[in-house]
């Protein structure tokens, strides 16, 4: 059965989950839904939870950080400093120069850049979703797009399109049919517009609470925030789905340590 955890906050949230985890056979969950109303707050004791889980990751995985895994979501710092789409020409250099080769990148990667079916040009999705919402605000106003979860981003996107699609999948067919390993593990983001308010819900078929989860939920709502402000709408709810969740206690220095650390930090 889904487990359903509703925060305010993404430290809450993720810390509900955590130690949700903590008491599941072998640290694993189906179908954890995480729902965050104003996902973009931060108290002071969330900076707590998010500095001693950083702190762990940084540990156990040298060069890896809650901020690098937000990142890989949405580049907020770049998008603050080059602004909307300055930044997004920015963000395309930086990962041509650094992106390894081999690798399918980062989801801010995905977002922003898909190549034609016919290999001729590419195309912005992220773009497309925000033009799409500013839209709605014109003409008539679609809650949904009534998906099925095959979302074509190249033509779903089109706009010539019937209708307002606010889908944006992660999952590529040409580059992830014949993985099982070391493949996004986001698999598809779906923006509904509820009144004047704008939710975000994501996919993921597999989430690390220990190594990846928490610098996600941020990632996640800063995308949801760049969203929101850019098309004209006011943030709504935050909702993340794991169809499959797992706590890796390693990363937060093992089964004891881990357990201490999550029952240490107030919610």
């Amino acid at each position: 059965m889904a487990v359903l955890i509703q925060s305010e906050r993404v430290a809450p949230a993720w810390l509900a989950a955590a130690r949700h985890l903590a008491g599941c056979a072998e640290y694993t969950e189906r179908n954890l839904i995480l729902e965050m109303t104003s996902a973009s707050d931060l108290t002071a004791q969330d900076r707590v939870v998010i500095e001693a889980v950083d702190a762990a990751i940084r540990t156990s995985w040298p060069g890896l950080s809650i901020q690098t895994v937000a990142g890989t979501i949405f580049p907020n710092n770049l998008y603050k400093k080059d602004g909307r789409p300055a930044f997004y020409d920015s963000y395309l250099d930086a990962m041509a120069r650094g992106k390894k080769e081999g690798t399918w990148g980062t989801y801010a990667l995905r977002m922003m850049r898909r190549v034609t079916r016919d290999g001729k040009s590419t195309f912005n999705p992220l773009e497309a979703i925000i033009r799409k919402l500013q839209g709605s605000k014109l003409g008539r106003s679609y809650q949904a797009a009534y998906e099925l979860g095959v979302v074509d981003a190249e033509y779903d996107l089109d706009d010539g399109s019937d209708g307002y699609g606010f889908e944006l999948p992660l999952y590529d067919p040409a580059s992830d049919r014949n993985l099982t390993m070391n493949m996004p593990c986001l698999s598809h983001l779906s923006f509904k517009v509820t009144g004047d308010k704008l939710d975000l819900t994501a996919v993921y078929r597999s989430h690390w609470y220990g190594q990846r989860a928490l610098g996600n939920l941020i990632g996640l709502s800063n995308l949801h925030r760049f969203v929101g402000i850019e098309s004209g709408f006011e943030c709504g709810v935050l909702t993340c789905i794991a169809t499959h969740a797992f706590l890796d206690v390693t990363t937060l220095g093992g089964a004891r340590a881990a357990k201490e650390m999550l029952s240490s930090l107030a919610d």
